[in-house]
């Protein structure tokens, strides 16, 4: 199962402009620990979350994909904050 806040034709379009990162690659970069960076990332609007359709036993691992947009956003408010 995908989730977007966007519409199917804006991913089309966003995704051949737009670098997306991962979670281990924006916690790299930032310098923040992996669970940091989910934190910061899984409920905000663009990012993609990719689920199983039906989970095994056990933790179901959710895979996100964060555009570059979003994370200049995130980074514009944190740095706002700080301000």
């Amino acid at each position: 199962m995908i989730t977007s806040a966007r519409a199917p034709e804006q991913l089309s379009q966003c995704s051949q402009l737009e670098r997306y990162y991962t979670i281990s690659e924006l916690a790299k970069i930032l310098r923040m620990s992996f669970e940091r960076v989910r934190c910061m990332v899984k409920n905000e609007a663009g990012v993609l979350c990719f689920r199983p359709e039906s989970p095994a036993k056990g933790r179901t691992r959710i895979m996100y994909r964060i555009p570059e947009s979003v994370v200049q956003r995130i980074l514009r408010r944190a740095a706002n904050r700080a301000a």
